[in-house]
């Protein structure tokens, strides 16, 4: 007898819906598709009725369990400080569309690496966004041991060329911050002064306090315009018997206006009538059959009837969603962030290795704030052949993802007899046919950890952003825009580091 789709529920929060996810070959109790109907409607009324399970809670203050849950706190005060600035978001992305629009100038981004390089090539991002590296520097890929036949295009001499620009000029929109607070203190006025006599319009993304010693260096400019916040620098996060404060506040609250800003500014382009060409995610199938065309040949796409939208209401959107996605991180998972952290704290006393294997998008390593518990390997395609020589027993290696399952890395951990915490987001629906991606080939996308291998020395987490990253629906376009994977990625990274701070210093006392 042939077994039926069974069904769990599952609440998006991030949409407002309820899906019913439809898990194949295995048993159920619908034997008829009335039954199964019946199942939707009471599942349907529960949710509204009673809210049922942690998943469709709103994303409210997260309450104290971990020292961890501050972080979170932290990012959801942020994203609403961040909804009242949007008049002055929406200000200086009008401004930012006239130069653009009217002077067919260029959207550049610059400071330090892990800043200049959040909004260009990304899945959601606009396709014509290119970064300012001036003074003979370049995007600073690393070189890795790779056959030239599997080189992901983000490491090719033709990605540098074609999104690196060493000049600006009067025509040009410079967005300008620095998640490291060493590097601003460094670059910021220098850059600054080089702009200006560019003639750029250059937007600053930073500190109340850093604003202010731009206007006593420069005076008030017309072209230079400031989005600030009043995050302090080093550590956001106070653990009792810790020495300093940890967790970087300011690089997530960066990035928070900077990705509210290049919301609006879409919004700006439509009411100018121009559809902006937006990045389908690399890891879905072929996504460079969408995404060369604009590369090479558009800027703004002529064949669409553009639809405007009001000042605030893509920016309102997009902070929406991002609310939902961190706070609905923890739920349903705590126990296994506090399993996580345990290993963490063990390795540490124990005087064993934990590595962090990144991708782009979160690049903690020297960050104030970051007490230095990882060594460090960041890749923007999971290929970290670096690990196959330094791993060791009881070593741990925590992952810090995408939205695919990486077994080449999976493999060397379980050589090694080691711990593995793999953390990405799981998708609703994988693609047609998997994307082959650099070093790391094809792409698995599971919809359930029940579907990979499960030993124990394995943690999966589920960083529960958006499938394939971008979010934002724009009005007749048809792939979402805006990344969401760096700030859930934040928060996973930022809140075990802070619980394994809590049971080192438990453990010292």
């Amino acid at each position: 007898m042939r077994s039926r789709p069974s069904a769990v529920i599952v609440i998006d929060t991030q949409r407002f819906n309820l899906q019913i996810d439809i898990l194949r070959d295995r048993p159920t109790m619908f034997n008829t598709p009335s039954t199964f109907r019946l199942f939707r409607v009471v599942s349907l009324l529960l949710v509204i009725v009673l809210g049922i399970g942690e998943e469709c809670r709103a994303a409210g203050p997260t309450k104290i369990v971990q020292a961890g849950d501050h972080f979170v706190n932290f990012v959801l005060q942020e994203i609403e400080q961040t909804r009242k600035r949007l008049p002055g978001i929406t200000r200086a992305a009008n401004l930012a569309a006239d130069r653009i629009v009217k002077l067919d100038g260029e959207l550049l981004s610059a400071g330090d690496q892990s800043f200049s390089l959040e909004p260009v090539w990304r899945a959601g991002g606009i396709a014509f966004s290119r970064q300012y590296t001036p003074g003979g520097s370049s995007a600073g890929f690393p070189k890795l041991d790779s056959p030239k036949d599997k080189i992901p295009y983000y490491r090719t001499e033709e990605f540098v060329k074609h999104f690196t620009v060493k000049k600006a000029t009067a025509k040009d929109v410079v967005l300008l911050g620095f998640e490291n607070e060493k590097e601003e203190r460094k670059h910021l006025l220098p850059t600054v002064r080089q702009l200006l006599g560019d003639k750029a319009l250059i937007i600053f993304f930073g500190s109340a306090n850093a604003a202010a010693r731009l206007e006593q260096e420069f005076g008030k400019r017309d072209n230079l315009l400031t989005i600030t916040h009043t995050v302090p620098d080093g550590g956001i996060v106070s653990v009792p018997g810790w020495t300093k404060k940890i967790c970087s506040g300011r690089s997530i609250a960066n990035r928070l206006y900077l990705w509210s800003f290049e919301a609006e500014l879409i919004g700006a382009f439509l009411r100018r009538g121009k559809m902006p060409g937006i990045l389908l995610s690399v890891t879905y199938e072929s996504p460079q059959i969408w995404n060369m065309p604009l590369l090479h040949d558009y800027k703004f796409i002529p064949a669409f009837n553009v639809t405007p939208v009001k000042e605030g209401e893509l920016g309102n959107t997009y902070l929406g969603h991002i609310r939902q996605i961190v706070g609905r991180i923890l739920p349903g998972q705590r126990k296994k962030f506090q399993k996580a952290a345990k290993w963490l704290a063990e390795a540490a006393r124990k005087k064993r290795t934990s590595y962090a294997l990144l991708i782009h998008g979160l690049a903690p390593e020297g960050l104030p704030g970051d007490p230095g518990l990882f060594t460090v390997f960041s890749e923007g395609n999971a290929y970290y052949p670096q690990l196959d020589k330094v791993i060791r027993k009881n070593d741990v290696a925590l992952f810090v993802g995408y939205n695919w399952y990486p077994p080449r890395l999976a493999k060397t951990v379980d050589k090694a007899d080691a711990r593995q915490i793999l953390c990405f987001t799981l998708v609703q629906e994988a693609p047609p046919k998997p994307a082959v991606y650099g070093e790391v080939g094809e792409l698995y996308h599971p919809t359930s950890f029940d579907q990979l291998p499960q030993a124990k020395n394995r943690i999966y987490i589920d960083l529960r952003f958006a499938q394939y990253n971008a979010v934002l629906k724009i009005p007749g376009y048809p792939i979402p825009a805006l990344e969401t994977s760096s700030f859930a990625e934040d928060v996973v990274y930022w809140h075990l580091v802070a619980d394994t701070v809590e049971l080192i210093v438990k453990d010292r006392d």
